[in-house]
């Protein structure tokens, strides 16, 4: 089996299940830092989540779209991608900032000219710019997420496209392990310090994810030429497939308990690598589930877009009728 040749591995709706919860689990970070309770205080620990399943989706756009094809037909497709996320990301995420400012013009009795003067300053948000030198610091929304994971993939399938799997067996691990050392090093704990780190931070999960997803379908061809034999029989085979599921499942239910009593430290990047560690054998195993709990875990993992975009406004709201004190 070539790298040209379509692959098509499905969807894990079990990845889309925690895709889910650690969508919510941020959401309990901003919702209950507004609050005397000390709930999900690592909650922010879930967009990294985010950043590695983003990354394996990378890999799996340009292992369908681009690999083994010509220069001109793989810049077409890049093309392609880059209006396909903005059709996909932008209209819930303009509509999430034009909630913020009709709250923050409520809540601060902004005139036109106030308006106008905001929308001066902060026109790089806006546009998903906020999080490089063209930008400015993210100003009103949680938003930053979105702008650094558009910004960042399309900086690595670039590199994809120049380099094939080779940038995403080597380049991508080194390039990642390289930025999470930089944090260790800098402020031992993941957190946006200025506006161009959301997307150094994007950068490091997103090439994590994409060398997970070269690293499986890496192995899955070797076993496939059969190049790599485990000589086990079919039963302890799927004896062990089990296994890594119930353990990655264990683990990451684990680190929901872990958000409720964490806080940003060096045990940050311990919760990254189990991440990656449970993701890997979560999408190498891909257990199959029942087909109503599929249909289910599908729709929980198709509305975390709109939920992730949308709590701030929600929040912001609760802030200022003062259910919640910020």
């Amino acid at each position: 089996m070539s790298e040209h040749k379509k692959v098509s591995q499905g969807r894990d709706y079990t990845v889309e299940l925690w895709r889910f919860v650690f969508c919510i689990v941020v959401l309990g970070f901003h919702f209950f830092s507004k609050t005397s309770y000390f709930f999900f205080r690592a909650g922010y620990l879930g967009v990294e989540f985010f950043f590695l399943l983003s990354g394996f989706g990378i890999w799996q756009f340009y292992l369908k779209k681009m690999a083994g094809q010509k220069l001109s037909d793989r810049l077409s497709q890049f093309g392609l991608y880059i209006g396909s996320r903005l059709k996909r990301l932008y209209p819930f995420y303009f509509l999430s900032l034009l909630c913020m400012l009709f709250l923050r013009t409520w809540q601060y009795r902004w005139s036109i000219s106030d308006i106008i003067s905001y929308l001066k300053t902060g026109w790089a948000e806006f546009l998903m710019l906020q999080c490089g030198p063209l930008g400015n610091e993210v100003l009103i929304s949680a938003n930053w997420y979105v702008a650094a994971m558009f910004m960042g993939s399309i900086l690595l399938l670039c590199l994809l496209m120049l380099t094939g799997r080779w940038g995403g067996l080597f380049i991508c691990p080194v390039l990642s392990l390289s930025i999470y050392h930089y944090y260790f090093r800098l402020i031992r704990k993941i957190d946006v310090i200025y506006s161009y780190h959301a997307v150094l931070r994007a950068l490091a999960g997103l090439s994590a994810g994409i060398f997970i997803g070269c690293l499986i379908w890496q192995l899955r061809e070797k076993v496939s030429q059969r190049k790599l034999a485990f000589g086990i029989s079919e039963e302890k085979k799927k004896l062990l497939q089990k296994l890594v599921y119930g353990l990655a499942n264990g683990i990451l239910a684990a680190i929901v308990v872990y958000t409720n009593f964490g806080r940003r430290s060096a045990g940050d990047f311990v919760v990254i690598a189990l991440f990656a560690l449970c993701l890997f054998g979560l999408l190498l195993v891909k257990k199959e589930i029942p087909q109503k709990l599929s249909v289910v875990f599908q729709k929980l993992g198709a509305v975390t877009y709109p939920i992730y975009l949308f709590q701030m406004p929600v929040i912001e709201w609760l802030v200022i009728i003062g259910i919640l004190h910020a």
